[in-house]
Parts: C-alpha cells; structure tokens; sequence
C-alpha cells in the first residue's frame, strides 16, 4: 500500500512519517531525500542558494527526476505499507497551480505502473500553522526554508491550495483522499486516526 502525506509547512508531515518508520510492516520516505540522487538533486529543487533563483521549469523538471527515481528504487514492487512525505500532490501544489506549469506535462512524468492508494492531507487553523512552522524552525533554522515559503503571504496561498484545489484535482483522479485537521491534535491522536485509515483500507 503507498500512501503519501501532504499538507503545508508547520501541518505536522515529518512527524507522523517519523512515527510510522517504527511501525513493523512499513516503510517511509521523504520525497525528494529518499535515494542518494534525489538527495543530490534536493538542495536545486527546494531552491536554496546557490540556486535561488534557478527557473522553475528546471525546478520542476528535478523534482520529476528525483521522485521518478524514488518510485523505481523504494516504492515499486515494495511489499511494505510505504508513507511518503511528498510526493507528486506537492509538484501540483507549488509548481502547477502555485507556479502556473502544466499539469498535463507533470501527469506525463508520473510512472504508469504507479498508484496512489490514499493521501493524507493535513491541514489546520493558518496562524497555528504559521507558528509551529517559526517555532520549528528557532530549533532548527534551516527547517521548511525554499523559495515558496519565505514569506506569510506564500505560505497563506499554499494553505488554501492544499485544503481546496488539491482535493478537487485528487477527485478527479478517483485517488482516496482524506483531510486531517491537526489544529487540536497532538501528534500521536494524528498518528493513531491516519493508522484507522490505513487499516480500513487494508
């Protein structure tokens, strides 16, 4: 079963994939980190210097790459329950309709063996998000840092593409979709109400 994970910044992603890694019979990755030529290609992809101002047609182009190569070498023909934190939904989100590129073009770098069996998208109040994300990243300032999310008017857009576009683009795929509200949450009742989901499913 492949399962991916989405949701803004400061929505509680690497958490919960991070809860599953101890979880027997699954395996996770981040995308794009999860094989040593998306690792190569991460730091150009998320534009961070020196390639802030790298074009996002090459943006998107990498990120293609990078998750086309994850799927050959971890995801397909993996037996595992496999939690993905990102995936393709995040080339949607940022590079399609935040950025205006073809979704015809993304959905031709898609692998035709791949199937998505649900997304979990996590969601929550904008300014509770907003603060997890700064106070994350007073932990660890290079935490969340790419071109798309420097400023708050950025990360309002995005918010707003994850909670409404992105379900209307999964629906018409015919791709299970669920949105979790993490607002009063802690990270294990997520944890334990995406665990419900997946069994369901199983």
């Amino acid at each position: 079963m492949f399962v991916v994970v989405e949701g803004s910044n400061g929505a509680g992603k690497t958490s919960l994939k991070e809860r599953f890694e101890d979880e027997d019979g699954c395996s996770t990755l981040s995308s794009p980190n999860g094989t040593n030529l998306a690792k190569m290609l991460r730091p150009a992809c998320r534009g961070e210097d020196p390639w802030s101002d790298i074009d996002a047609r090459i943006q998107f182009l990498l990120f293609s790459a990078a998750r086309l190569d994850e799927y050959i070498r971890l995801v397909e023909g993996n037996s595992d329950t496999i939690v993905a934190d990102r995936w393709w939904t995040s080339t949607f989100v940022y590079q399609c309709t935040l950025q205006g590129l073809s979704v015809e073009f993304m959905e031709h770098t898609i692998h035709p063996d791949e199937k998505i069996d649900l997304v979990v998208i996590l969601d929550g109040d904008d300014d509770v998000l907003i603060e997890r994300m700064k106070s994350e990243r007073l932990k660890n300032p290079k935490h969340g840092i790419c071109t798309w999310t420097k400023d708050e008017a950025s990360l309002r857009k995005l918010m707003k593409i994850y909670r409404e576009d992105l379900p209307v683009y999964l629906d018409k795929l015919g791709i299970n979709h669920v949105i979790v509200d993490t607002t009063n949450r802690t990270e294990l009742e997520v944890f334990e109400h995406v665990k419900i989901l997946i069994a369901e499913l199983s």
